[in-house]
């Protein structure tokens, strides 16, 4: 028994040659999204962006604190000559010393695009384990501040080490990591503040913030010190060119995802930086 064997027309052919075309495109992005995934370096930025508690050390007031005044700092300076400036604060957790040659300051810098105008500053505290009385503790073990290409004309290296040995590496908070965090913070922003944007003072009050430091403990499930999602990712200036050839048809893309009406809110003014900047260890 013959059976005619059928043939799609030349429009059902079409049909599914666009089909193919268009579910290979979408393969191919997802596969280079997956693929940028793997070969970056460095993690993302967190959502709050300000901060990046990737130690999870800092008591949760203290980061939202931290990103409370980078939101301030970024939206106060805005209209100002070189505006939009931004304080970026992250932590790491090393093996060793040694690992901390790992990490380059000035790359981290550049793939988080601190600062409108390059008008950024990112501030990167290491730490180590270590074993006492048979308790796990962090240590810290090295500060490091990268200065965006035009912050260098307002803040000198010789005057972000008096900040940071002053405050975090000084006497008057002892071994009290978040106030000594907070100290740092409160001066830096005033030295962007008053040197940079020509403002008479920035007032503050450590005791003040001690009290509210005591006040707010941390709550379980914070998630700060996790990176930005992919599809806030792909929606923010981090992005890179590889990244974003993985949404060759973005509308597309956006309706599979479900990511069509996201808003980053805290994300980097799209800053560079040449590598100035300070070193410091206990």
């Amino acid at each position: 028994m013959k059976v005619l064997m059928k043939y799609p027309s030349s429009i059902s052919m079409t049909r599914y040659s666009i089909k193919f075309i268009f579910f290979s495109i979408m393969i191919s992005g997802l596969l280079l999204i997956l693929f940028g995934c793997t070969d970056r370096k460095y993690p993302r930025p967190t959502d709050q962006y300000y901060v990046n508690d990737y130690a999870n050390i800092l008591y949760q007031a203290t980061r939202h604190s931290i990103t409370r005044e980078g939101e301030r700092l970024y939206e106060v300076t805005q209209d100002e000559v070189d505006g939009g400036a931004q304080l970026v604060v992250a932590t790491f957790v090393v093996e060793n010393l040694s690992d901390i040659a790992n990490y380059d300051k000035t790359e981290i810098f550049r793939e988080w695009k601190i600062g409108k105008n390059d008008m950024g500053l990112l501030v990167i505290l290491f730490f180590t384990e270590e074993v006492i009385d048979e308790i796990d503790y962090l240590v810290l073990a090295e500060t490091q501040i990268e200065v965006g290409y035009r912050m260098e004309q307002y803040l000198t290296p010789s005057q972000l080490g008096n900040i940071v040995d002053n405050t975090l590496y000084g006497d008057e908070w002892g071994d009290d990591l978040d106030m000594g965090v907070m100290y740092m913070v409160y001066e830096l922003l005033s030295a962007i503040y008053i040197d940079a944007y020509g403002y008479e003072s920035f007032n503050y009050d450590m005791e003040v913030y001690q009290e509210y430091l005591f006040d707010n403990p941390d709550v379980a499930g914070d998630d700060s010190h996790v990176p930005l999602s992919w599809i806030l990712y792909l929606l923010s200036p981090f992005a890179t060119t590889g990244d974003r050839l993985g949404v060759i048809i973005p509308i597309i893309l956006f309706i599979l995802i479900g990511g069509g009406g996201a808003v980053v809110k805290n994300k980097g003014g799209g800053g560079s930086s040449g590598g100035m900047g300070i070193f410091r260890r206990r």
